[in-house]
């Protein structure tokens, strides 16, 4: 190692010699200041135990002083420091606080609510400026949780001019506090009540100065001021402004004198104004004690009321005039069915007086004995208070046997009780009579239908046969004689035939339709969707036409055949009237209310507006043919006509026609 190397190693060892002796020097000096700070802090310790017991002698001093006022007292007794930390509280203050000292640290502090921090400490610094503090109202939370209302009077504890603690006196004032908002809120309630009231209100004083009114008040005397900008006001001054809205102002402004100088209470005191309206006045005097304190006045306007009492009295008069003369019997029974009340129209009905009937039961008077237990029945009913209508059996005075109609109600009271009822009856004897003439000419008419039906049957049957002779007759001359004839007899002979054809088609249809609406039997159940495929394919319907089915059709209760015969004539009817190289008929359905509506359209020749009503007539074709005898569509209409339905149509020569019809459901 050279030399400068030796010397340089020594200068390092000797700086960190150096560092270390100085590092050395830095701790002795540290630990020479930790240890004066440590003496001044246990010096300062000391001095402030001496001046916390310094306080809480003085404390002791002051408490002892109080002693014998504050260990009687009712109500919480606190003191604390100028930090807060309570130094003595009283059993009250504890059930408060629901802290105990004895046991545990406390902290007024920790009981404010974070809204009342800013609040309390104002107060408190007022406490320190002034020395007192009065009647200051906080909340508080307590050790468990619970929120109150307390009011504080307090005062500060000084030593040599300064503060150093403070002493109070606390009241829970929770249910003080919740007594006083429920009071604010129910004169609130109330003064906004009386403010809207219907009626007019003014409450005045023993000096007659108005106390408190209303909007009501003020809009029925015409006052132009709001309710309270007369507080304080003379009564009797003010409404010498409005006496023109009486009547009768002398004779009202004297009234109201009496009552002011007699103090006697009334109600309902009509006042009639000049435009008409009349008015309740009600007058109250208040007492206390035996001692006058005021009056209280209110109006309502009766003005509908009256004249609503005086219209029903006229209409009461009107329609007594109306019960007594009408041609309906009316009476009215009590609860034992005797009877209270008989017009004029029953009197006569029945023959007897009004003498001969009121007081007894009505059952007694002209009830056969067959019929006497249907009253017994019905009055059962109506304390039950139904309603119905049934027929009865009577004998009348001059010994006549009658049928009546009745139609009973409960009779009420205004308490709502069942207190006997009221019958309106009328006199259906001939009507009667003639419903059992009706039901005997129908069972005649239905007779008389069926034995038709069946000479029907026997006619076409009767009628179809020489017809089939003379075909056979035809047949056979034309056989016999074919090489005899010429061309123009032969002719004649194919027209004969098509003739003889003709006839027995037209025999068949009438046949046919007389037979439509004969079965009553209309309870099956018929899908729609069926009878259509079972058409399209037994009917002959050429390549060129096509049938589309818009929609689902419904299921009906019918009878099968007559929904057959139904489609079957209007289908074949559009295939015969197509005269488009690409016939098309469509078949739709909607759903109504009570029906469905379903319309069948084609693209065939049309027909005019004039033949619209025609076509449905008996016998009627606009194109005559040998397949048509012109009762197709007579036979539609009568099957719709006995479903309830309706048949129409829209067309246009040359642009197809639409039937729409209508089926009931059920």
């Amino acid at each position: 190692m050279s030399k400068s190397e030796v010397e340089i190693l020594k200068e390092a060892l000797e700086r960190e010699k150096a560092a270390r002796l100085r590092e050395r020097a830095s701790r002795k000096a540290a630990e020479k200041i930790l240890e004066d700070k440590s003496r001044e802090l246990y010096h300062l310790s000391n001095k402030l135990k001496e001046t916390n017991l310094e306080l809480e002698k003085l404390l002791d001093e002051k408490s002892i002083e109080l002693k014998g006022i504050y260990d009687n007292i009712n109500d919480a007794y606190v003191v604390i420091d100028l930090g807060g930390n309570v130094l003595k509280m009283n059993d009250m203050a504890a059930e408060i606080f629901e802290y105990d000292i004895n046991f545990e640290e406390f902290n007024v502090n920790d009981t404010l609510l974070e809204d009342q921090i800013e609040a309390t400490y104002e107060s408190f610094e007022k406490l320190m400026t002034k020395g007192s503090l009065n009647n200051f109202e906080s909340q508080i939370r307590t050790k468990t949780g619970k929120i109150k209302w307390v009011q504080i009077n307090a005062s500060a504890i000084f030593e040599n001019g300064q503060p150093i603690a403070a002493q109070g006196i606390i009241r829970d004032v929770t249910q003080e506090k919740k007594s006083r908002q429920l009071l604010r809120a129910s004169e609130s309630r109330l003064s906004n009540l009386i403010l809207n009231l219907h009626s007019g209100i003014l409450l005045e004083d023993e000096k007659g100065n108005i106390v408190l009114t209303n909007n009501r008040f003020c809009e029925i005397f015409d006052i132009p001021s709001k309710p309270e900008e007369l507080i304080g006001v003379s009564c009797a001054r003010q409404l010498r402004y409005s006496k023109d809205i009486f009547l009768d102002p002398t004779s009202e402004f004297s009234k109201m004198k009496d009552l002011i100088t007699t103090k006697v209470q009334i109600t309902a005191e009509e006042v009639i104004f000049k435009d008409g309206s009349i008015y309740e006045r009600d007058f109250i005097p208040i007492f206390s004690d035996g001692e006058h304190k005021g009056n209280l006045w209110s109006y309502r306007d009766v003005t509908l009321r009256r004249k609503y009492r005086k219209s029903l009295e006229k209409e009461r008069a009107k329609y007594s005039n109306i019960i007594a003369n009408m041609n309906l019997g009316l009476i009215e029974v009590d609860n034992d069915d005797r009877i209270l009340f008989a017009n004029q129209g029953f009197c006569e009905m029945s023959g007897y007086t009004q003498e001969d009937l009121l007081g007894n039961r009505g059952k007694d008077v002209f009830l056969t004995e067959a019929d006497k237990h249907i009253i017994d029945e019905q009055n059962k009913d109506r304390l039950t208070g139904k309603s119905n209508s049934f027929e009865l059996r009577v004998k009348t005075k001059n010994g006549d046997n009658r049928t009546w109609l009745v139609s009973g109600a409960p009779n009420y009271n205004i308490q709502g009780d069942v207190i006997g009822s009221i019958g309106i009856h009328l006199d259906i004897t001939e009507i009667k009579s003639l419903q059992e003439q009706k039901e005997i000419i129908l069972k005649q008419l239905e007779q008389s239908n069926k034995e038709l039906h069946e000479y029907a049957h026997i006619v076409s049957h009767d009628l179809k046969s020489p017809l089939r002779s003379i075909d056979a007759l035809v047949s056979w001359i034309k056989e016999d004689n074919k090489d005899k004839f010429d061309d123009l007899t032969m002719e004649n002979f194919s027209l004969v035939e098509k003739t003889l054809e003709t006839m027995e088609m037209l025999i068949s249809d009438v046949l046919r339709y007389s037979k439509v609406g004969f079965n009553k039997s209309r309870n099956k159940a018929v899908n729609l969707n069926d009878v259509i495929q079972r058409l399209v394919d037994a009917l002959y319907i050429p390549n060129h036409i096509s049938v589309e089915v818009q929609k689902n059709l419904p299921t009906l209760r019918g009878n099968k055949t007559e929904l057959l015969q139904l489609f079957q004539n209007l289908i074949s009817n559009a295939v015969k009237f197509i005269d488009k190289p690409d016939g098309l008929i469509k078949i739709d359905c909607a759903e109504l209310e009570n029906h469905y509506q379903f319309s069948i359209a084609d693209n065939g020749i049309g027909i005019a507006e004039k033949y619209h009503d025609k076509i449905f007539q008996i016998f009627h074709s606009l194109k005559k043919s040998k397949e048509s005898t012109g009762i197709g569509l007579s036979i539609v209409k009568k099957i719709i006509d006995n479903y309830d339905g309706k048949i129409w149509l829209e067309s246009q020569p040359g642009e197809g026609t639409t039937f729409f019809f209508t089926l009931k459901k059920g």
